[in-house]
């Protein structure tokens, strides 16, 4: 078991800005990620809004954060964090493989997308149905699709997936889309789209793959949507199974902080998407991983008697 100052769980937007902020005011820092860094940018194409780089692709915008942080010598660490458990002197951070120890921990898990828990859906996916139109359009070049959301992941990806396609149809369950209204201007003028407002999706139909979707209008009518790949983006759930009963959640499991994004646990601190917040954004991301950074850094100047 190693020791550290400061472990980050997590690699996405805030979990790297917490780190720079962290490693700049000589603390050991360790992050821990399941996956690749990036978070949830690598599931969208281009970020169009995000300061100093206007229209920027995610890839490259992610391949910069990245080498910020190797540029301090901050190694982000593959470890899939089963549990952290509060001890007298800190945490224990355990993973499949490992165990860590820490003084503080900050939490920047993010969130997974939602499934919409109907028909045939865990039997689709990975053959048709996907949560991730940058990581899985490529393999619908020219085909058929549809994509199920009415906001801007939903649209976004829709535009996305309308310069591969043959065609893309999108299904929402709201007389009006909750996108921002020039993407949905933007989308709607595609002359491969096309747009199903206030309509259910029921299930997927199909063979060893999705040919097609079950959907359930307004008027009660059904209709069956020819379909080679679909496509959800209907919200997102935290990543907090793993603190499960160590701090203060809301319903919906997502992390509650004070200002500083300390959690009810002192030492313990939370940043980005995992908490309790009105926007989701890479911009707000990042100034909570900055304010749960300093917020952890004074910690543990206290603790040692700074």
């Amino acid at each position: 078991m190693t020791h550290h100052d400061l472990v980050i769980v997590g690699c996405g937007p805030a979990g790297m800005m917490a780190a720079i902020y962290a490693k700049r005011a000589n603390k050991d820092v360790l992050i821990l990620d399941k996956s690749t860094p990036g978070g949830r940018i690598r599931s969208t194409y281009t970020v169009d809004n995000y300061l100093g780089f206007g229209r920027v692709s995610a890839e490259e915008l992610v391949q910069k954060m990245v080498t910020h942080l190797h540029d301090l010598e901050i190694a982000d660490t593959y470890g899939c964090v089963r549990k952290i458990d509060k001890t007298e002197n800190g945490f224990i951070v355990r993973t499949d493989e490992e165990e860590y120890s820490a003084n503080a921990v900050i939490l920047a898990t993010g969130t997974n997308p939602k499934t919409l828990g109907v028909e045939n859906e865990p039997r689709f996916v990975g053959a048709g149905l996907s949560y991730c139109a940058v990581c899985d359009g490529v393999f619908f070049e020219d085909k058929d699709v549809v994509v199920i959301g009415g906001g801007d992941s939903a649209l976004e990806e829709s535009d996305y997936l309308s310069g591969i396609c043959r065609s893309v149809t999108i299904l929402h369950d709201l007389a009006e889309f909750t996108a921002n209204h020039g993407l949905v201007k933007r989308v709607s003028s595609r002359p491969n789209v096309r747009i199903f407002r206030d309509t259910k999706v029921l299930g997927f139909l199909g063979d060893e793959s999705i040919k097609g979707v079950r959907t359930l209008a307004k008027d009660g009518s059904e209709q069956i949507l020819p379909a080679e790949g679909v496509f959800v983006y209907v919200g997102n759930q935290p990543d907090t199974g793993f603190v499960s009963g160590l701090c203060q959640t809301d319903r919906s499991g997502f992390i509650r902080v004070n200002s500083e994004m300390q959690t009810s646990v002192p030492g313990l601190y939370a940043c980005g998407d995992v908490t309790k917040k009105d926007y989701r954004l890479i911009a707000t991301a990042i100034s909570d991983g900055a304010i749960a950074a300093l917020g952890a850094v004074k910690y543990l100047d206290q603790l040692d008697g700074r």
